[in-house]
């Protein structure tokens, strides 16, 4: 365990919410929705239009992990595993709304779409833990 940092993302999981979390779980499913992430980026690379919809709604997602991330640290008043490299996340938006070119316009249903996709995403990623593998823990306990 780190002691400056409190311990990994993979311990402190295990320690709140999900005793069998494992760090092949982590591995899998975070290398799984890279390999979404950077797929949505190429197809909207090589097709254009619409196809921007996959890529903004990561980039939102990312956006709102970040804050789940702060959520934690206030909640159980420790450092949150991923919330340093959430600040950099939230650069990344920030240079998305601010630095796009003012001449590519992003159509309302893609924006849209991007937003609701993001958004359940984020749902998934911020309760699915807690809620759902937390009430197993809490009825084991």
């Amino acid at each position: 365990m780190n002691p400056w940092l409190g311990g990994s993302f993979v311990e402190k999981v295990r320690q709140h919410w999900w005793p069998e979390y494992s760090w092949r779980k982590f591995f899998w499913f975070n290398t799984g929705y890279f390999v979404i992430m950077i797929a949505s980026v190429v197809v909207y690379d090589f097709r254009g239009g619409i196809w921007l919809v996959l890529p903004l709604a990561w980039s939102i997602e990312r956006l709102c992990n970040g804050f789940w991330h702060l959520w934690w640290t206030i909640h159980f008043r420790e450092y949150s595993p991923g919330l340093v490299s959430s600040i950099l996340i939230w650069m990344d938006t920030y240079f998305i709304v601010r630095y796009r070119p003012v001449g590519e316009t992003i159509a309302p249903r893609t924006l849209w779409g991007a937003v609701l996709i993001g958004l359940l995403a984020a749902a998934f990623l911020a309760f699915y833990i807690p809620l759902i593998k937390g009430r197993a823990m809490r009825a084991k306990a």
